[in-house]
């Protein structure tokens, strides 16, 4: 998601009212009002972090005292902004600009904590466009905007701000707040793993949130566990959360307020109702101890009504688990119908009670009362599948055949747990009801006393009605809130007459004057301005923006940003002016374009390979130490190795330049030619070793997004027949691999179990061992030829036989073929490791023959010098496929190269998309509700081109060979029966080096884990690496001078905190470290903690938000060693060698 998405609102917005129309109506009131010191000083300091102090369920419950308070602070912060409005038109200073900046940034605030949503949420998105980069470096902002996506439940959004506060600020109060509500995101849009990662790094924080104590993350810890069906581990949390409360209670006594036992008492309710629910869906999964569970259900239930009689919720288990018994019971149903009603009188707008209500009344045999609940549930919840399900048996039942398909066809729509059955009814449906209906016998009574109304008039019966008009009212009355929340405090302010107590001082508050010395400075800079250098000319700008605010009478007490600007100006600095006319000893030397504004802490605020350098590429890695030891030491004259605060990872545009216009593609449509964006791929012949092996090949390959490489293994006599289904199953046939179960579609499209197109793919996984998959696969080859001489006999032996594949590719169609509508399911044997050379050490060995661009170990391949393996990366991965099997659309890790090779004997079809329109692959996927990262998706090719997306299109054959370049976007589907092997590679180039330092970050920011590690990859390289090539030194350089930096601040930071280091020598062959709970890769100096006997590592930043006490600090590599490495790597240009031998360079 890119910023432009974070500046659509999620309504539209209402028309302003007459009054508001006329020019200048928010300035009636001239005078400022005045303001006791504490107001003054509670304006200056609130910011978004205080939302939990103020949130109201309705805005016009906000207390008259913070309403006026709130309309004080937006009299103040608007004439702030037109005043300086006004004064940037006279003087046109960056540092004017980025005061405007902070007052917006305070007005958004405000606005906030009055809850104002829909006046924040324009707000902050209008700052956001504003200054999008001094939006980032606040966290407040961010998390400002996603408080005001989150109050309109648009949880993606939320997400994508929430994100980007822990990108830059990933400990601290800001991260805290944000990653309780990225728990609660991810819980909403069943994005379970991220969750319960967000919510146990809040719950380990030494810090406390008002917006959510422990206990309650306990309690979402555990309900994300059962909503990921952990029942066992869901019951074991619920229980020592239970334990826990009841362990707070006795430690506490009687000294607990009332607000905080109401809410013990309401979470000791939660937990009971939840384990009667985990024993009543163990009903389901248990049919021989049904009754048990039902019995142990109904108790927790009803204990947990006991507690808490308020909970509807509880109402509605109680009624499910009463409906499960025996209805014909009247005693039992009534129970059932007792609580529902409960439960709607609490919670009316559950539509899960609602679909209970109407299974209930249908097994009673009452269709009218069952059609109006199940409507009324559609009407809440129009993609509860449940609900569609139910009213189409209640038709289907009455013979009212074409309303029960309708019914069914919609509940096909919202991914219905169970596909198959109700593809079956429809079909079923579809074939009677292109037949003749026949009439029914005399003497047969109709299943029910008279026809329930049709789909149609279903909505209009009176209980779906009366609900329907109730809901509209109250959307109404909260629209009509939230429109105007802020409008009416203002207008009520300026009509309020406040009392002014003469006991409590009121005051209005002034412009600061600026100080004798600052004057002075002033105009000994205006004096030397000619000669000054950038830096000082900057302190000159602050200074006369300064001179210009007091001049104009404009406060900016308020504006507590506005302090930052003004850089530090030390006594020294001042004496050299005096003495020299420069701030500065040696003004032409001074690298940098400003001077430190604030003090440093020992840690940055986030590190990122992606923030800005600040000193150039020769330093010394003695130099580095010593500029960071100061940055530790208080008034000390440091200057920053990097930027603290690292630009977020934006995808790349597309390309400016068009491959096709849209008169193009019209043109060659018409003429019945190729599309103009199916682009051709190169498909490259060779025919011999040298050709093989030439620099030349690797070097367009290196410059094309995909290639296929025929001949090549046949050159190199490969024996392909070591990854044949049969030499697999002999070598390991027990070993375990993972199966995918997807449909067989069409390549050019995609769809659902309805077979509506759309881009989700399904690929629901399971796992098998390589022999089970190698007789499925040799099965299904058989069933295919007896099918296919079946036909042959049947159209006496060429009847049967289709197109040419040559013909079908020259037909030009339009449109891709529509899906089936009776789907196929197959089965994909995937990811198989070969990575144990002592299972597969012929495979592993064959492959060495291959040339070094595309071998698994060799000096051109970055990943050869990470000193360990990666599976699937730098170890080979097998995969079986019958035809239709589908690897799904994706880039490989961190944007690595990729080489895949076909074993055959069938072919496969491959898709790929060029490296630069992966922004606009993601936008895509985000348009069809599927995470780029994670999800799995297939592109229908008519959606890629009517967007404009370049897409390769080709076949791969038996022992084809397919190279795909880094970054590219790919997905293949096998049109045979055959096995490939694939694996990655990292070609030693720039381009290769940039795009998986940049995936890295980007990973950072999506809270996706990167497979390899780019710290520990680029001092592998600096360690064994000749650089000849310039521009990936420089890239690794700077990588090296980043991490050295941040290695020693980070030593500085457990020195400052007196935690001792100790060394811990990384072992041959070790994996690389990532944190535990942020996923990002940790370097050098570990942070270990024993959970559960376990030990596992920690990142600085969330070892800092734990608490350093209970981690033990590791040093894998010494300071010696890394600047033995750092001076070790050196630049060596090119010589140009005459020999025929060619030697390997990077």
């Amino acid at each position: 998601m890119i910023t432009s998405s974070l500046l659509t609102p999620p309504m539209d917005e209402s028309e302003p009212l007459p009054e508001e129309r006329k020019p200048g109506f928010f300035r009636k009131w001239q005078t400022p009002p005045p303001l006791t010191p504490y107001e003054q000083e509670r304006i200056r300091t609130l910011n978004s972090l205080s939302f939990d102090e103020f949130y109201v369920h309705n805005p016009a419950d906000l207390s008259y005292a913070i309403r006026i308070f709130f309309a004080k602070a937006q009299f103040y912060l608007m004439q702030y902004l037109d005043d300086m409005k006004k004064l940037y038109k006279t003087h046109k200073y960056d540092t004017i600009k980025r005061r405007i900046f902070y007052g917006m940034a305070k007005h958004c605030h405000i606005v906030l904590l009055a809850n104002d949503w829909t006046g924040s949420l324009e707000m902050y998105q209008k700052t956001l466009a504003h200054d999008p980069d001094m939006f980032a470096r606040d966290p407040t902002m961010y998390f400002g905007l996603g408080m005001a996506y989150l109050h309109f439940k648009q949880w993606k959004p939320a997400i994508e701000a929430f994100t980007r506060v822990l990108y830059n600020f990933p400990s601290g109060r800001s991260a805290l707040e944000a990653k309780v509500r990225l728990g609660m995101c991810y819980m909403e849009i069943e994005d379970y793993d991220r969750c319960l990662n967000m919510f146990n790094l809040a719950l380990n924080d030494i810090e406390e949130t008002k917006f959510m104590p422990r206990l309650i993350i306990k309690y979402n810890i555990a309900l994300s566990h059962e909503n990921s069906d952990e029942l066992e581990t869901a019951e074991e949390e619920y229980n020592v959360l239970l334990k826990d409360i009841e362990n707070y209670q006795t430690s506490h006594g009687k000294n607990l307020e009332a607000a905080i036992s109401d809410l013990l008492l309401k979470l000791t309710a939660a937990c009971h109702r939840q384990l009667g629910w985990i024993e009543y869906r163990r009903t389901y999964k248990d049919e021989e101890k049904r009754d048990e569970h039902l019995k142990k259900a109904q108790d927790q239930l009803t204990h947990a009504n006991v507690i808490d009689s308020r909970d509807g919720q509880n109402y509605y288990y109680l009624g499910r688990v009463y409906g499960e018994q025996d209805v014909t019971n009247g005693q039992v149903a009534h129970e059932a119908f007792v609580n529902y009603r409960h439960s709607i009188d609490k919670r009316e707008q559950n539509a899960d009670t609602w679909c209970s209500i109407g299974a209930l009344y249908q097994k009673q045999n009452q269709p009218m009362d069952a059609l109006q609940a199940f409507i009324c549930a559609i009407e809440l919840n129009p993609k509860l599948t449940s609900a569609w399900t139910d009213l189409g048996e209640l038709y289907e039942k009455n013979e009212q055949f074409q309303d029960a398909l309708d019914c069914f066809k919609n509940a096909m729509k919202h991914d219905p747990v169970c596909p198959e059955p109700l593809k079956a009814r429809i079909q079923f449906l579809e074939k009677e009801l292109s037949m003749p209906i026949p009439t029914r016998p005399a003497n047969q009574a109709p299943p029910f006393e008279k026809d329930i109304p049709c789909l149609k008039e279903a909505y209009e019966q009176p209980i779906p009605l009366e609900l329907r008009n109730r809901q509209d009212a109250a959307y109404m009355e909260r629209e009509y809130l939230y429109d105007h929340a802020f409008w009416n405090l203002w207008v009520e302010f300026r009509t309020m007459e406040e009392d002014q107590p003469e006991e409590v001082y009121w005051d209005t508050p002034e412009p600061r004057p600026m100080e004798d010395l600052e004057i002075q400075v002033l105009e000994l800079l205006r004096a030397n301005e000619p000669a000054l250098v950038k830096a000082e000319r900057e302190v000159l700008e602050c200074l006369e923006t300064s001179e210009a605010v007091f001049k104009r009478n404009i406060c900016e007490y308020f504006i507590s940003d506005a302090t930052r600007e003004m850089p530090r100006v030390t006594e020294i600095m001042i004496q050299n002016l005096r003495d020299h006319g420069h701030l500065l000893e040696s003004p032409r030397c001074y690298p940098y374009d400003f001077l430190p504004r604030v003090a440093f802490q020992n840690l940055p605020e986030s590190f990122s390979l992606l923030s800005e350098l600040y000193v150039s590429l020769d330093i010394s890695a003695q130099e580095i130490m010593q500029m960071v030891s100061k940055r530790a030491i208080l008034n000390s004259t440091y200057q920053p190795i990097f930027d603290d605060y690292a630009k977020l990872p934006v995808p790349p545009k597309e390309p400016k330049k068009v491959i096709a216009t849209e008169e193009d593609v019209k043109t060659a449509l018409e003429r019945n030619e190729r599309h103009p964006l199916l682009l051709k791929t190169p498909v490259l012949t060779i025919d011999n070793r040298k050709e093989a092996g030439s620099l030349e090949l690797q070097r367009y390959l290196d410059n094309c997004t995909v290639a296929c490489i025929r001949g090549l293994t046949g050159c190199l006599r490969l024996d392909l027949s070591l990854f044949s289904t049969k030499a697999v199953m002999e070598t390991d046939g027990n070993q375990e691999i993972e199966v995918r179960t997807q449909y067989h579609i069409p390549p050019e499209t995609n769809c659902d179990h309805a077979s509506q197109p759309t881009w989700k793919c399904i690929s629901e996984p399971t796992y098998t061992t390589v022999a089970k998959y190698a007789q499925y696969q040799s099965e299904s080859f058989k069933h295919t030829l007896r099918n296919e001489a079946e036909k042959i006999k049947k159209h006496g032996g060429a009847g049967g036989r289709g197109p040419s594949p040559k013909r079908m590719k020259m037909s030009k169609q339009s449109h891709a073929p529509t899906p089936p509508k009776e789907l196929k399911s197959i089965k994909f044997g995937t990811n198989i490791d070969l990575s144990d050379d002592t299972k597969w050490g012929k495979q592993i060995n064959e492959l060495s023959k291959l040339p070094a661009f595309c071998r698994l170990i060799a000096g051109s391949n970055m990943l050869s010098h990470l000193g360990h393996q990666i599976l699937g990366m730098n170890t080979v991965q097998l995969f079986m496929k019958v035809p239709g099997c589908r690897t799904l659309a994706h880039q490989d890790g961190n944007h690595m190269a990729t080489v895949n090779i076909n074993i055959g004997p069938g072919d496969c079809e491959w898709f790929a998309v060029p490296y630069d329109y992966w922004g606009k692959m993601e936008r895509l996927c985000e348009k069809n509700g599927i995470d780029y990262l994670k999800g799995s998706f297939w592109p229908i090719l008519d959606n890629l081109l009517e967007e404009g997306i370049p897409v390769h299109r080709f076949t791969q054959k038996a022992g084809d060979m397919v190279y795909v370049n880094g970054g590219s976007i790919h997905w293949v589907q096998a049109t045979g029966w055959c096995n490939n092997i694939s694996w990655n590679v990292a070609p030693m180039n720039n381009n290769q080096l940039t795009m998986s330092i940049f995936s890295y970050e980007y990973n950072k920011l999506r809270l996706f884990k990167s497979q390899v590690p780019m710290q520990l990859l680029c001092w592998q390289l600096a360690k064994n690496v000749k650089f000849t090539n310039q521009l990936i030194y420089n890239n690794c350089k700077g990588v090296l001078i980043r991490s050295l930096a941040f290695c020693k601040m980070v030593h500085d930071f457990c020195v400052g905190h007196k935690k001792v280091i100790k060394t811990h020598a990384r072992s041959p062959g070790e994996q690389s470290h990532f944190c535990m709970t942020c996923e990002v890769e940790v370097f050098s100096i570990l942070f270990i903690k024993d959970i559960s006997g376990k030990f596992h590592v920690f990142c600085v930043y969330c070892a800092k938000s734990q608490g350093l006490d209970d981690f033990i600090a590791l040093q894998q590599f010494p300071f010696n060693d890394l600047v033995s490495i750092y001076e070790g790597m050196k630049f060596i240009p090119a010589v140009i060698n005459n020999n025929n031998k060619q030697n390997f360079t990077a």
